[in-house]
Formats: C-alpha cells, structure tokens, sequence
C-alpha cells in the first residue's frame, strides 16, 4: 500500500475519530459505521500484507457437465432413465455416465438444458427429474420429419439431489439421436 493511500487514510480516521459522536444523531451516526468500515478495511489490507484477497469469491469449485449418446436408442421402457454415454465434460465429475445420473456435490443454483431429436413418425417424451420428481417435459416427434425438441430449467440443489432425464412415464422412448443431435448438459450458477 502507498504511502500517499496510508496517509489519506490514516488522516480521514484521525478527523472522523476525533469527531464527537453523539447517539440519535444522524449525521454523527453515518459517520461512525463510515468509520468502522474504514477501520475493517484497514484491517483487511494489514493482514493481506498490502493486497487484498479476493481469491475466496472466485476460486469456487466449478460444477458441469455435457454429455451425449454413443448409439441411437431405440424402445427405451416407460419412466425410464436416459443414459447419456458419452461424457463431453464432467468438471467436478458430478454426473455418472453409468447411471445417467448427475449428483449435486455442492448447495446452489443450477441450470440444465437437454435437447431430443427423433426420426419423421417417431417420438421420444422426455422430462427432467429431481430426485425422482418431474420438473419439464420435452418431447419431440409424431412428424413427417426429423425433429428435435429442446428445455432449459434453473433449479435450487441441496447437496446430494439427484438430478436426470427420464422417459415419459406413459409411453415408450421410440428413437433417439446420438452423434450430437441429443444432449444433455447442467452446471452451477
């Protein structure tokens, strides 16, 4: 810290110390929680040796993943979990490309995204489910074309929720794309 910043400092607490601070006044009260906060931090520069550290709001641990299918899936079981074999990334090795299953290590905010794209007179009804419980649909299909369908949804994780994509409980998975044309992908915010 410079020399010209410890005296501006130094000097403003000697002027706003040697101010008499009077309880219910409200301009001697701004003026004291301003001085407490020069004096925090004056704390906080003396203790990081002249620099401050900022490290602890960034140097979280980053949580994501996207992962897509080696092979097109075909008749997938009523309810049941889309395994998405192919790991693109796994930052914080959160999903289990066994299971098909992403487990949040970490409380927090996140997003997932999961695209399906199905064969002209297929379909393919997905959801995305939290602890076994439905969150958003997606569902592509019943066209003359090829289609792909697309969701995205922010949801609040406590630490060990479960989190994956399942087949509409109601109908079997008929076809599903693999080679890039089906994903699915969550991260922390």
């Amino acid at each position: 810290m410079g020399f010209l910043n410890v005296f501006v400092l130094s000097f403003t607490m000697y002027v706003l110390g040697s101010m008499h601070l009077t309880d219910g006044h409200t301009s001697c009260s701004r003026t004291s929680g301003l001085m407490k906060s020069i004096q925090y931090q004056l704390k906080l520069v003396e203790e990081g040796n002249g620099r401050c550290d900022c490290s602890h709001r960034y140097n979280r641990k980053q949580i994501g993943f996207l992962v897509g299918l080696k092979t097109t899936l075909q008749n997938r079981p009523k309810g049941s979990v889309v395994i998405y074999d192919k790991v693109i990334t796994n930052d914080g090795n959160g999903y289990n490309p066994s299971t098909g299953i992403f487990t949040a290590s970490v409380e927090g905010l996140y997003s997932f995204s999961w695209t399906t794209t199905t064969q002209a007179n297929k379909y393919f009804y997905t959801y995305l489910a939290v602890n076994g419980n439905l969150i958003a649909r997606n569902h592509a299909g019943h066209d003359n074309v090829n289609l792909s369908a697309s969701q995205t949804v922010v949801v609040h994780l406590k630490k060990n929720d479960k989190v994956n994509i399942k087949v509409q409980d109601n109908l079997v998975g008929q076809v599903i794309y693999y080679d890039g044309w089906s994903t699915f992908s969550g991260f922390m915010i």
